[in-house]
């Protein structure tokens, strides 16, 4: 991650002048159909990554603080902050636990939300990515060795260690198998969780983010794209361009939201026309996207902000 935020750095020079054109054409798009401005704006820390609801709060890591950050929805407080690591990223929710992967150390955190404290460290790979739960297991993915690690929460222990590719990053269960973003290989993967292997690759060139929705999965890639996979035809059936390095993405009153980490914007994407509807800007390294009851909640790295839309289409 921190050799891909020096990537970041060096594409955001580049792209600085298209995204004040973008976000100046989002500011007046939005604005002729709606207040796109959010409705609060919560300093997290330095550096805000991923964005997780879970236990009736919302959760966010502080990549340059070693913090995840717990928000109540209610108040728009900030009302724990959990040392954790050097640089905590992946976050999950599962087995009455929250799940935080960190990239520089080889370690699971696992966090009892009632005491927010943390109460085990599980040794993992390095470079970790992306974390989810299913199946009963925690899954973790890591960039260093190519692999996916499967956790059983019971024991605290890696039960699966499973080949996934050259770089595999954000990953998701949907559809009875779990699906990772092989970066570098341009490749999604199907995990068969009773077998624990690969059973399919659909090419997806520099995939890094999935988002599953009721028919299919959709896919941030690097090259400013988010594809829509069939997983039953395992091809790619639709392709939505969005902004540049699109990341964590997540489905908001029926639409997609896309933050576009290097655009400095979110593309909101109607999936009955794969098509962009609306362009809002959202700051400095807008990451993630997270939907909670009537609100969106964007994690807006740069500033190390979360920022709270109202669900109400812009």
């Amino acid at each position: 991650m921190e050799e891909r935020r020096r990537q970041y750095a060096v594409r955001r020079a580049a792209v600085a002048v298209a995204a004040a054109v973008v976000a100046a054409v989002s500011v007046s798009c939005a604005a002729a159909a709606h207040d796109a401005d959010p409705s609060a704006k919560i300093d997290v820390g330095d550096e805000s990554g991923l964005v997780l609801p879970a236990a009736g709060s919302i959760w966010t890591s502080d990549l340059a603080l070693g913090r995840v950050v717990r928000i109540d929805p209610a108040t728009n407080a900030v009302v724990a902050r959990i040392r954790v690591g050097t640089r905590p990223f992946g976050l999950a929710f599962g087995a009455g636990s929250v799940w935080v992967a960190d990239r520089s150390l080889p370690t699971l955190a696992r966090i009892d939300p009632r005491s927010t404290r943390v109460v085990k460290r599980i040794a993992i790979g390095l470079n970790s990515y992306g974390v989810t739960y299913a199946v009963g297991s925690v899954w973790v993915t890591s960039e260093l060795d190519g692999t996916v690690r499967r956790i059983n929460p019971r024991t605290n222990r890696v039960v699966a260690k499973i080949h996934a590719g050259t770089t595999p990053d954000g990953l998701a269960y949907a559809f009875g198998a779990l699906w990772v973003a092989d970066l570098d290989g341009g490749r999604v993967l199907r995990i068969d969780p009773k077998r624990n292997r690969v059973t399919a690759r659909i090419a997806v060139e520099r995939a890094d983010w999935i988002t599953p929705s009721a028919d299919g999965l959709w896919v941030s890639s690097e090259t400013g794209v988010v594809a829509r996979v069939d997983p039953v035809a395992r091809r790619v059936v639709a392709t939505v361009h969005v902004g540049a390095n699109p990341l964590a993405s997540a489905w908001v009153d029926g639409e997609l939201w896309v933050p576009n980490l290097d655009a400095g914007t979110v593309s909101v994407v109607d999936p009955a026309t794969n098509s962009v509807r609306v362009t809002l800007p959202a700051g400095r390294g807008p990451l993630a996207v997270a939907a909670v009851g009537d609100a969106a909640w964007l994690s807006n790295s740069g500033d190390g902000d979360i920022w709270r839309f109202p669900a109400a289409r812009p």
